[in-house]
């Protein structure tokens, strides 16, 4: 299959005007008088196709993807496009149409085909430049009708080519216009001359005309040559790598060894159209791959931002517990209403404290309140410590995570089971695919599964979860499978944690209105699916149990 893979994505270098010619030559004969039996167009393949009956049946194919455009005719069963993307209708008044010819803008990357459609002189105009191009179907004046590109500012109006570059005709390259040309150029090296100045050739096709002789008589047989090659279809087509692209040409290029050599352009187009599109879609694959990780490294870095300033203030919990004790001493002066009060402050060298106050509570609810707040502060400082411990060690495995997808994408794909679940099995997952689970977090920002039905719970355990991870279930109860996800490899959960994702086990199962719920857990390497056994039903093995009240994660 050609190209070879000497490198990650192949691009297609633009076609030619003698491009244009060598394939029409190769395959107009076939399809000339041929009736066209349909036109589809693949709005996501940036490709149209149109096909033709004549002798067999052909196929035109034309695409201006950026990333594999080209154009080439061929057998139908040699041209079908992989893709599922359902086809959309063009120019249908043309289906039915004869071909009465098909022609090539002298010098341009343009071609028009003139279609017998019921009587009507109809037109289908190709515009071959690359990713820019354009299907243009015209009405017997040569009014635009349709196109598939730009369609607002040309359709309705009467179609304008575009213009070509003031350049010379290479059919015209007679020994007395090369020495002209070369007398009043004496300054530019002749390959740059040439390909300046002569429609259709490029640097390479240039310099290896200059590698064949540099005085007027030479240049002037080796350009009328391969104008010949290309109008004709005598000799190979030899592909070549040059730059990250990949070119054609009916010679051997100067400096450069083919790495293929085909019957026909109209093949080599085909293979960058159809047999290249997978390296596109692997390409495209890395990109969501690195903008994945990207996204999540900087997610976890503002979160970690956060939690150091929700740190600094729940580390003042201590002097909420002394404030309680100050307004306790001054029980007697605390009335409804009052928004502070100062007091002389026994904690610290300050001769006195202002305290802030709740208006609306009375002295005894605004002591219980910096109580409550001395409680919960002592307490969400050990999980927001914890959640700190959590992201800082994602951020360092997302961060060499990155480094290696962008500089050694084929190794680095070891970090996908520790990239899960937005990753899974090795491929990024659109955010408008449906999961089979629901997401959830522990207190201390620990991520957990929740399988949503009983081939969704299979989806969970055997794609979603990593081996050396924890599945929970309800013991002996239907429910859902649980999974928690490690935020790295060599995380170990803690008993609270275990002990939220257990309760989310039983609040996703039938015996949510226990108070009391045995939960079984274990690493999902324990846990097998028998065969032929019904949808979210395993078999697990070294198993523990732990009783908890049923409870729905945030």
């Amino acid at each position: 299959m050609f190209p070879p893979k000497d490198i990650f994505l192949y691009i297609s270098a633009m076609l030619s005007s003698f491009d244009i010619t060598r394939i029409l030559a190769e395959a107009s004969g076939d399809i000339k008088d041929g009736e066209i039996i349909g036109l589809e167009y693949y709005r996501k393949e940036r490709a149209l196709q149109i096909y033709i009956k004549s002798d067999r049946r052909y196929s035109i194919t034309f695409s201006f993807h950026p990333q594999r455009s080209g154009f080439f005719i061929l057998p139908a069963g040699r041209s079908k496009l992989d893709t599922r993307e359902k086809h959309r209708p063009f120019a249908r008044e043309l289906t039915g149409g004869k071909i009465v010819s098909i022609n090539q803008t002298p010098n341009d990357r343009i071609i028009e085909i003139s279609i017998d459609a019921n009587g009507k002189n109809l037109f289908l105009v190709l515009e071959l430049i690359g990713p820019n191009g354009n299907a243009i179907y015209l009405d017997e004046t040569k009014t635009v009708i349709a196109s598939l590109r730009n369609k607002k500012p040309i359709e309705g109006k009467p179609y304008q080519p575009m213009s070509l570059p003031d350049k010379l005709d290479a059919k015209l390259a007679t020994p007395q216009t090369i020495e002209t040309l070369l007398a009043e150029n004496s300054d530019t090296e002749p390959t740059r001359l040439i390909e300046k100045n002569f429609y259709g050739f490029d640097y390479y096709l240039a310099k290896t005309i200059i590698s064949l002789g540099c005085d007027a008589d030479s240049i002037s047989k080796s350009i009328l040559d391969i104008v010949g090659r290309y109008n004709s279809l005598d000799g190979p087509i030899f592909a070549y790598r040059i730059k990250g692209k990949t070119v054609f040409y009916p010679i051997k290029i100067a400096g450069f060894e083919p790495v293929e050599k085909l019957k026909s352009l109209s093949m080599g187009q085909r293979d960058i159209i159809i047999d290249s599109k997978a390296d596109d879609e692997e390409a495209s694959y890395h990109d969501l791959t690195v903008s994945h990780v990207k996204k999540r490294l900087k997610k976890s870095e503002r979160l970690r931002k956060k939690l150091v300033a929700d740190i600094d203030e729940a580390a003042n919990y201590e002097r909420y517990l002394q404030f309680a004790d100050l307004l306790k001493i001054h029980l007697a002066k605390l009335k409804r209403g009052m928004e502070s009060i100062t007091v002389p402050d026994l904690y610290n060298d300050s001769s006195e404290i202002k305290i802030p106050l709740d208006k609306k509570l009375t002295g005894p609810e605004n002591i219980e309140r910096y109580s409550k707040r001395y409680r919960k502060g002592k307490e969400g400082l050990e999980l927001l410590t914890r959640r700190q411990e959590n992201v800082e060690r994602e951020i360092i495995f997302l961060a060499e995570a990155l480094d290696s997808f962008e500089n050694n994408f084929e190794q680095a794909q070891s970090y996908y089971p520790e990239l899960l679940p937005t990753i899974a099995n090795g491929k990024p997952t659109a955010s408008t695919t449906r999961k089979p689970y629901k997401e959830y977090q522990t207190s201390t920002g620990v991520t957990v599964l929740v399988g949503k039905t009983g081939s969704d719970n299979d989806r969970t355990t055997f794609d979603y979860a990593r081996p050396y991870e924890l599945w929970f279930h309800a013991s002996q109860c239907p429910g859902s499978h649980v999974v928690m996800k490690y935020p790295h490899k060599n995380f170990e959960p803690s008993k609270k944690e275990i002990a939220e994702a257990a309760a989310a086990a039983a609040w996703a199962s039938k015996a949510r209105g226990s108070s009391k719920v045995p939960v079984s857990y274990t690493q999902k390497k324990y846990v097998r699916k028998p065969r032929k056994a019904k949808p979210g039903l395993v078999t697990i093995e070294r198993e523990k149990t732990i009783l908890v009240e049923p409870k729905e994660l945030s």
